[in-house]
Parts: structure tokens; sequence; C-alpha cells
């Protein structure tokens, strides 16, 4: 029998699932990938837009009406509306009162969410109020469930009541954890829900009560408290954190935490976000720790340690061509070591220094210009401070017509410095190239390109010279000008052939490339350095019009660099392997030094240069690099990388080489050779372990080190890890390095919260030496 009624209490018990579901689940990891986890769990079927209007069709063995005015249902009632779907052994419907009484396998379920109850459903169609007995909920698509002794929802208060509530992730039968309340509250209006007399419950145990928690319905926030993180260390002790959340506004917010160090004393956290007008965002981040306690009987024992950050990114317009951006750390000015110390999540520390940035422009296809005024911080002693950019106005403009691409490229920039006896100066640079493309094929590539190097300085040269500059005061010139034109000539061709080895197609490439490039020497001794240096060399950067790094110094070249690249591909175009030789040979001598007291240089070749990646199988993976002195025969650098990566199972061993003949910057005591390695490695279905392992052979010490045992399971995990790293002591004896030891153990319930000492990360890698893949493939 199949009859439609129009009214039957669907709706509301929908409202009752929506409002059990904002009630009760939390933000959710990432579902675990055991399948066993989810055999409960129903897929997730979003409702339509028109669901709450389509029409309602009513099934049941039964259809009696009696005459008093009631409408009896019996035996299989299915009531089915879209997605939609109420079940029950009994329906009572009071034609007068509108009252609704159902008894006996109730089951509803809308696509998000089913709820169960072999009790009694009361409702009236008037007034939407409902009462459900002993309520199972699950979830679709997600883990999580639990069970309510009684639900109320009153449609008038628009409020649903739950008495005895309980919410888990675990699968049927295998509860680790439920988080239970004796009556929860939810009024679908408001953005917080409100629970009493909260238990968290492991097993059979109580650990953790709430007397009372307000929780999020709607994707909005909440002030609070947030979970605190405990760690353990060598440096710091015990350290714990217990972070408050301060919902300001709908586009202000701040965390304020406050930090205790056991060996250190208590610091000041703050972290304040802000959103002020469309297209702007920004963040301000400061540290505060008053008085260190390590450093009680050093000369900063009485000295406030802090750190302040501040990033804004803002755009000026719709179409976003005006932009401006902010990127400043600084810390206090004796204080090298904060960074190190207190590792904290902003700022970029590189080769001991913070950057204060402030950065705006006008950003098109075609050009851009863009001003910018920077300083930095060292974080080093008996170091001298870098160039402040005082400020520095920068164009680059770029025309693609036909054949023919141009090109220009100007700065203004004043170059500052708070140094003793330092020079300083103003720069003028200009920089137009024309680019003509002589042949352009799929089988190969030429073009000539000419352009011209016009730079013009006034220096503040002091009578006296720091010694450290490298320059004497009459080297250097008060005004010096610098013009010096440019031809290039570049070209690429493409040889490829169908192949075979070991039974398998492949197709392999032979790409030939050369480089003319001419440049007439200068001397430019009477020119300070104000950013400029070596340039690193690798296969790239040999078809480089470039030697150095930087503007000051422009190096005369008469070179010709040859190389080729060859790769061979499957049948699938995947890159399984990739070649890269190359090697320059100059006609003379680049005579150009950076320092006036440098030797010039007499060797007529580059290093011959090596680069190598394999694709074996795709999981198996090489990569390597070599820079070989072929005048000499002897290695200048060298690294290779080997990985597997299968399934989760990852493993990479690398080696890494530097000829301390060859790189004086580094400021290596003797040549450097570190092996090393990182590796994740499922156990089992459930345990994973993770572990690396980088060493110095030259100096015969442990760089870091890491060992780490996850355990996880479909509602919860818990991880172990330990490591140990080389740390330099800069504030208090500089010229020697510390070891650093961490234990954290985190224990996470999943859909709930993580509760947990040190970080957080179980991922491979140490906190020196992160993982990365050097891989340069195109697949």
């Amino acid at each position: 029998m199949r009859i439609r009624i129009i009214g039957f209490p669907l709706l509301f018990i929908s409202g009752l699932a929506q409002a059990q579901t904002d009630t009760i689940t939390t933000d959710q990891d990432t579902p675990f990938s055991f399948s066993r986890c989810f055999s409960h769990v129903p897929l997730r079927l979003d409702a339509g837009t028109d669901d709450t209007s389509a029409p309602i069709t009513v099934t049941a063995d039964v259809l009696n009406a009696t005459r008093d005015g009631k409408i009896l249902y019996r035996g299989d009632v299915q009531v089915v509306q879209a997605q939609r779907q109420f079940n029950a052994d009994y329906v009572e419907l009071e034609q007068q009162s509108r009252d609704i009484r159902a008894e006996g396998n109730i089951r509803f379920t809308d696509g998000t969410i089913s709820v169960e109850s072999d009790r009694t459903l009361t409702g009236n169609l008037n007034t939407k109020d409902t009462e459900l007995d002993q309520a199972r909920y699950q979830l679709h698509g997600d883990p999580g469930r639990g069970q309510a002794r009684l639900v109320r929802m009153t449609d008038e208060a628009n409020r649903v009541d739950l008495s005895e509530a309980s919410y888990t992730t675990c699968p049927p039968n295998e509860e680790v954890w439920q988080l239970r309340a004796s009556s929860v509250r939810v009024e679908q209006d408001k953005v917080f829900g409100e629970a009493w007399n909260a238990v968290l419950w492991l097993g059979k145990v109580p650990v953790f009560y709430f007397p009372y928690i307000k929780f999020p319905v709607k994707d909005e926030r909440q002030s609070g408290l947030l979970y605190p993180s405990f760690d353990l260390s060598s440096e710091h002790g015990t350290d714990i954190r217990l972070p408050y959340y301060w919902n300001i506004a709908p586009n202000y917010d701040a965390t304020i935490t406050p930090r205790y160090m056991e060996r250190r004393g208590t610091m000041a956290q703050l972290e304040f976000r802000y959103l002020p007008l469309e297209g702007q965002s920004g963040t301000l981040y400061g540290e505060y720790l008053d008085g260190d306690d390590k450093l009680g009987d050093t000369e900063w024992s009485d000295r406030a340690r802090w750190l302040f950050n501040w990033r804004h990114h803002a755009r000026f317009d719709a179409e976003g061509h005006w932009r401006g951006r902010v990127d400043y750390t600084k810390v206090a000015g004796w204080d090298y070591a904060y960074v190190d110390d207190f590792s904290p999540p902003v700022g970029i520390l590189v080769e001991d220094q913070l950057m204060q940035s402030f950065q705006g422009g006008y950003y098109d296809r075609s050009w851009q210009l863009t001003a910018e005024m920077r300083d930095y911080q060292i974080l080093k002693p008996e170091r001298l401070t870098p160039f402040q950019l005082a400020p520095s106005l920068a164009l680059t403009s770029y025309r693609h017509l036909g054949v023919v691409d141009l090109s220009m490229d100007g700065e203004l920039t004043r170059f500052a410095n708070d140094g003793q006896n330092v020079y300083e100066a103003t720069r003028v640079h200009a920089e137009p190239k024309l680019i003509y493309t002589l042949i352009d094929t799929p089988a190969g590539r030429l073009t000539a390109d000419a352009g011209a190097y016009y730079t013009h300085y006034e220096q503040d040269v002091p009578a006296q010279l720091d010694g450290r500059l490298g320059f004497n005061p009459d080297q250097l010139d008060s005004s010096a000008d610098r013009l010096l034109p440019r031809l290039r000539l570049n070209g690429t061709l493409v040889f490829d052939r169908d192949t075979s080895w070991f039974g398998q197609a492949f197709t392999q490439t032979l790409e030939p490339q050369f480089q003319y490039l001419y440049v007439p020497f200068k001397d430019q001794d009477h020119i300070g350095l104000y950013d400029s240096t070596d340039m690193r060399q690798d296969y790239y950067s040999l078809f480089s019009d470039r030697r150095f790094a930087g503007l000051d110094r422009i190096s005369d070249a008469n070179q010709l660099t040859g190389g080729f690249t060859s790769r061979i591909y499957d049948v699938e175009g995947i890159e399984r392997l990739r070649l890269a030789l190359a090697q320059s040979y100059n006609f003379v001598s680049p005579r150009v030094r950076l320092f006036p007291t440098d030797t010039a240089s007499d060797i007529n070749r580059s290093f011959l240069t090596f680069e190598g990646d394999l694709n074996l199988d795709g999981n198996w993976f090489i990569h390597t690099e070599a820079q070989q002195d072929t005048r000499n025969n002897r290695l200048a650098a060298g690294n290779i990388t080997l990985e597997y990566n299968h399934q989760g199972r990852l493993a990479q061993l690398g080696f890494r080489h530097l000829n301390q003949n060859y790189f004086p910057d580094a400021r290596l005591a003797d040549d450097l050779n570190q092996l090393g390695g990182t590796f994740s490695w499922p156990l089992d279905p459930q345990w994973r372990l993770i572990g690396g392992y980088y060493r110095d052979i030259e100096l015969n010490r442990n760089i870091d080190s890491l060992i780490g045992l996850r355990y996880d399971s479909c509602c919860w995990a818990v991880s172990l890890v330990w490591e140990q790293w080389q740390k330099e002591d800069k504030l208090i004896n500089p010229t020697s390095t510390l070891q650093e030891t961490t234990i954290g153990l985190r224990f996470e319930l999943k859909g709930l919260s993580s509760l947990s000492t040190g970080s957080g990360e179980f991922t491979p890698g140490t906190k020196l030496l992160p993982y990365y893949r050097p891989f340069n493939l195109n697949n």
C-alpha cells in the first residue's frame, strides 16, 4: 500500500539529526587508513537543495483509521523524502491534536547521519516538539558515533536537549575512549552549544572532568583554553605551554600562551591576527622572558629575552596590481642565541641573519615597479652588519615582439650601514637587453642577445675603514661609473631515438647545448661591495651570464660553455633518467675579482659539472651531483642520494663532500664529509618506526639523530620520539657546540583532541636536516 501524506515529521526528525551532528562532532583528523575502521560507516550522501520540498511517500503493511481521529500505520512503516528515510514498526498520528507516536525499530537517515532507537518517539506536528528514547547515532563518511538516553527537541525555542549523551570515533565494541556528558543543550540559532558534567573516559576509567564546556555548532570561533603541551629537554627541563584563545571580533583574534620552562623561567607568548580590510591580512607575534635563570651567572643575568615578528600582506586594488608586504623579525641586540634556544614558530634565520623588510609596488604582466626598505640583524658576534636598503627602487619590464624580446631591469638603491668606519653608497643601475630568436623549433633553438650594464655609484668613504671590509680608503672613489656591453649566443639541439633495454621500449634524447658569452674587462676595485658575493656553481649557473651574485662586480668573460643533457622516457612518457654534463672554457682568464687583495684567477676552465637523476621503477630513486677540478684532477664537491619510496615505506641515504680549498667562505677547518639518512617504516599495520642519523666523518661526531615509534589504531594513537642534535653555544662559549636532547610523547584521540609532549610531528627527517626529495625529473 502506497499513500502520500503531507506533513509527516521528516523535517523535524532531520533537524534533530543535524542538531546531534553539530552537538557532538569535533574537527576530524584524516580518517585512519584501516578498512576495518570504516566497515560500520555508511557513505555520506549530501542532500540536494530542493530536498525539503520533495514529495513524501509513506509505505506500511497496514493502514487503519479510528473513529476518534487517529491514523495508524503498522508493520514496516517507511517514510521517504528524497534522501531522507524514516522507518518504524508502528506509527500513530492523532489528526486533531497533530500528536505523533512511533515505536519499535525506529531508524532515521538523511545521507549524513543515521539515528536509531528500539524505544519510542513522540512529537507534535504543530509545535514540532519531539522526544526520542535511547537514541543511537552514526555519522556518514565519518567514524563518529554515540548515543543519548533521551533527546528533546523544541521547535519554538529552536533548542535540542540531550540527556546522558556520548561520542566516540572507535568502532563498535572497541570503545577505547568516549566523551560523556550528563546534559547537552544546543540552540540552533546560536553559535555555541553547552554541556554539563562532561567526562573523558579511557576504557572504563574516567580521566578528565569538565564541569561545564561550550562548543561551536557553527563555523565560528569561541574564546577559551586550548589544549596544553608538555616538552622534556636537556636545555629547558620540563616545558609546559597552556594557550588561551581570545575571539576578539570576526576579523581579529589572539592566542595568549604562558610558557613555563623549568630551567629558564616563565615566558609570555602572544599571537594577534587581523583582517582589517578586504585584501589585507597580518599577524603580530611576540615572546618575552623577563630573565633567563640559565644565564644567572653571566653578564646577561638581569636582561630580558624577547622576540617580535610582524607579517602583513596587502592588496590595494581588485586586480591585484598594487601590493604591499611586511616581513619583520627582531630580537634583543645582544641575544645571538635566541632562535637556537627557543625555536620560535616565526622568522627565517638564514646564515645567522634575521630580516626586516618593508616592500610594496605595482605589478603588471609585462612590468613591475617595487620599492623596498630592508635591514638585517646578525645573530653572531664579530660579524659585520650587512648593508641596509634605505630604500631600493627596482623596475623590471619584458616585452615579446615576435622573434624579438625586449627587457629592461633597473634600480636605484641607497646602501646604509650602522657600523663604525664603514663606507656607504647610492647606486643607480640600468640593464637593457634585446633577445633575437634565430631558430625556434622542437628540434632546436638558437637565440642571440645583446645588452649593456650601466652602473653609477656615489660612495661615502670615511677617512678610516674597518679592516674587515677588505678595502683601504684610498682604494674607493667617491664617484664611479661603469659601462659594459654584453653579447651572448645560446643554442640547443634535440635528438631522439627509440631504443630498448631489458626487453622494454624507451625513447632517448640527446640535447647538446652551447653558449658563447662576451663581456669586456673593466677594473672595479674602486667600487665597494654592497650586495655581491661568489655565485654557487652548478650545471645551470654555467649557462648564466654572471660569475658573481649582485651588481657590484660584473665579471669579464670571453667564454664558451658546452654541455649536454640526455633523457630516457618510457612508453608512458615518464622520465626515467636524466644526465647532464657541462664545462666552461675561458679564452682569457677572468680578471675581475671581489677584493683588491684577491689574486686574479689564472684558471681558464670551470669545474666539470655533472648532475644525474634516476627513477628506476617508481620506487627506487638516485640523485647525484659532482664538480671536478679537471686541471688538478680533484673532486671539489659532490653528493649522492639514494631513496626507496613505496606504499608508505621510505628510506633515504645520502653523502655530501666539500673540498675546503675550493670553498673558503664556508670557513671549513677540514674537508666536509657528511653521511646519513632517514627512514619511515611500518612494522605492521598499527606500528610505525621512524629514524634519522647524520654524522660528520671528518670531525667524528653526531650532527643529528632521531628515533621514534608510533602505535596507530582506529580511534587513538600514541608516539614516542627521541632526538639529539648539535647546537651552537653562541652566548657563553661561541667556539663550542652542545648536544641538545628532547623526548616527545604524544597521545592522540582521533576526532577529539591531542594531548601531547613535544611538537607532535611524526615524519621522517630531523630538526637540522628535514626530509626532502632532491630529484629533478619531470614526473
